[in-house]
């Protein structure tokens, strides 16, 4: 895995870097933001970009908004202060993946950058790969300027089998979205939904044959809405589908999200169509006959 770490307290990114290593990834520093965008461009690509909020020139939402415009399929995690909750919502409305909150163990960032990095690069349907628990680094990792980490999840659910389909573009409008019902072929192609081609080996999305680019994260979560299109999915299995079970955050992560697809897949995002909230549950991928 080839990182970027942009911090600019020395002490804090050495700790990082030391870390990252142990667990057999590439590390390319940057202690302000100009630095990070210039070696984004020469020493990339990279995987992940780890980026802190607080800089000296450029602060870390101006980075995460240049870098996100430039590589929008590189995952990028946010380092945040605890109590600034503002910081979180902006950083993954700019198109964060993920963020950490200071302070933080290594433990708990390289769970965090192995759940995206898995996001991104899925393992064939059928392989198997180390579980959730093998994957988590030890907890007895000291945490980075002190103090505690948060509550973590444990609380797994069964995977969600891949839809595919043989089938065309699809349909164009509401109508013909609202009825529709994820077509399945053996061969585990795409997923067909309206006027929605997702190719799940591809990792791309199309919306009336236009090609909609989407981040890791954003890839995942509207893969699961489509898998299983017509079905409400509740905030608590999102988070632990698309983020993992030790996610260490709230769920307003999953409503940002939600709003920064819609962006992207609706035409009036404002009155969505296909990604219908379900309120005080969660959401579900455009609306079934029986609504």
């Amino acid at each position: 895995m080839n990182v970027l770490l942009l911090e600019d307290e020395e002490a804090i990114r050495g700790f990082v870097r030391i870390n990252l290593k142990r667990n057999d990834m590439n590390v390319v520093e940057a202690e302000n933001g100009e630095d990070a965008l210039a070696l984004a461009k020469t020493s990339g690509p990279f995987d992940i970009a780890i980026i802190d909020v607080m800089l000296p020139t450029i602060d870390g939402f101006e980075v995460c908004r240049r870098l996100r415009e430039a590589y929008p399929r590189m995952g990028i995690i946010m380092l945040t202060a605890k109590s600034q909750e503002e910081d979180k919502i902006r950083g993954l409305e700019l198109g964060a993946d993920d963020y950490v909150q200071k302070p933080f163990s290594p433990g708990e960032l390289i769970a965090r950058m192995k759940s995206l990095y898995r996001r991104m690069h899925p393992a064939p349907e059928g392989a198997s790969g180390r579980s959730e628990e093998e994957a988590r680094p030890g907890a007895d990792t000291a945490n980075v300027g002190g103090g505690p980490t948060g509550h973590e999840r444990k609380d797994g659910l069964p995977a969600v089998a891949v839809f595919a389909s043989a089938a065309g573009a699809g349909s164009h409008g509401y109508e013909a979205a609202a009825s529709a019902v994820p077509m399945q072929q053996p061969d585990g192609g795409s997923i067909i939904w309206g006027p929605f081609r997702l190719s799940v080996q591809e990792r791309r999305l199309w919306k009336n044959g236009v090609e909609i680019v989407l981040t890791p994260t954003e890839w995942a979560l509207v893969k699961l809405l489509m898998e299983r299109g017509g079905e409400s999915v509740g905030r608590d299995e999102i988070l632990s589908k698309v983020w993992g079970r030790y996610f260490v955050g709230d769920l307003k992560i999953v409503d940002v999200n939600i709003r920064r697809i819609r962006q992207k897949l609706e035409d009036v995002p404002s009155e969505p169509v296909y990604i219908e909230t379900i309120w005080g549950f969660g959401y579900r991928f455009n609306r079934s006959d029986s609504s």
